[in-house]
């Protein structure tokens, strides 16, 4: 079983005797918290794969639990590569001030101590068939963490993909830094689960009540509640400090008097504004591009891991694919044609 990484206040709230007390029991009446948005996806019918009923079971359990708690829900069953991609941004574009929930079910594999999910599309015959037909787990963080949302919790119920290599890297995912406001867990299986709802989506159904809901005591009642074992990894990682999924305690009443104000400091001494930075250096137009630029280009993808196909000049399927997995990466629309400012990016280095 893996460990992660917790705060000191978020370790303080899943060791507190009120966290073993019913979620439902909070002291402060909540306000208004704005809109609640959800993205659950369950990939039971997989091409090249054994099925997986219990995804699908796990999502409808999910998903209800979520609408009851009035939530906003996309439920997405058996996506592919571009259909995950795509709900994953409608998602992220939503959930700008919003309590954002993403729940994903399915095959994943670990590569380069990276976790991948699995459309139901996947054919992967070599391991690094993952990088062209998997999508990264970290890029539900990523999206999240970029959306404004002003609480984020992302649930993975990854199945390791039969005779995979790799061991799901569930845990360089738990043990990142903590951010703010985003959450994580992660349950990583080394067998098809049976029929029925999966242990993470039953206790986070039976989790998700009541009128206020604090993320770091939902993880750590979350991870009393699932089972330990020998073919079972579980991840979790908390936000940096308190933040509420639903509802949140209303704001402490002003004092009775208010003290003298400061007097106001001292104006600084003039320092010498800070250099600009210079703009970034777009790069070739993909319409006037060389068969040089090409393989330029399809080379950088190479070395950063988003291509293993031939450095050829030809952007192809396999080429296209390694632009989209580029471009999820920095957060832009996954069209599969580079742009200049995109080209002029990767090619020096993807930063």
């Amino acid at each position: 079983m893996n460990t992660a990484r917790w705060s000191a206040r978020s370790l303080a709230w899943w060791l507190a005797p009120c966290a073993l007390l019913p979620l439902t029991q909070a002291a402060a009446a909540p306000s208004a918290d704005g809109p609640r948005v959800a993205l659950v996806i369950g990939n039971a019918t997989y091409t090249a794969l054994p099925a997986l009923p219990a995804c699908t079971a796990s999502a409808n359990v999910v998903t209800a639990a979520l609408k009851r708690a009035g939530f906003n829900v996309a439920e997405r069953l058996d996506l592919t590569n571009g259909q995950m991609g795509a709900a994953i941004a409608d998602w992220a574009a939503k959930s700008s001030g919003a309590s954002a929930v993403a729940y994903v079910c399915g095959y994943a594999v670990g590569f380069d101590d990276r976790t991948f999910l699995l459309p139901v599309s996947a054919s992967i015959e070599r391991d690094t068939d993952t990088l062209t037909q998997g999508l990264l787990a970290k890029s539900l963080l990523d999206a999240v963490g970029r959306s404004g949302a002003r609480a984020g919790l992302v649930l993975l119920d990854a199945v390791a993909k039969p005779a995979s290599v790799g061991r799901l890297s569930l845990d360089t995912l738990a043990n990142a830094p903590p951010t703010a406001s985003v959450g994580f867990a992660a349950v990583g299986a080394t067998a098809a689960p049976p029929q029925g709802a999966t242990p993470l989506a039953a206790a986070f159904a039976a989790t998700l009540a009541g009128p206020e809901l604090e993320i770091g005591q939902l993880l750590g009642t979350l991870r009393q509640r699932l089972p330990g074992n020998a073919g079972t990894q579980i991840a979790v990682r908390a936000p940096l400090g308190p933040v509420w999924l639903l509802g949140r305690p209303a704001p402490a009443p002003p004092p009775a008097s208010t003290p003298s104000p400061a007097p106001a400091p001292a104006a600084p001494e003039a320092t010498a504004p800070p250099a600009p930075r210079a703009a970034p250096v777009a790069g070739p137009d993909e319409e006037h591009m060389t068969d040089a630029d090409r393989r330029r280009i399809q080379g950088a993808l190479l070395r950063l891991g988003y291509y293993d196909g031939r450095i050829d000049g030809i952007f192809g399927p396999d080429s296209r694919a390694a632009i989209r997995r580029f471009q999820h990466e920095i957060g832009a629309e996954m069209s599969g044609r580079i742009t200049p400012e995109q080209s002029g990016r990767l090619l020096a280095g993807g930063n």
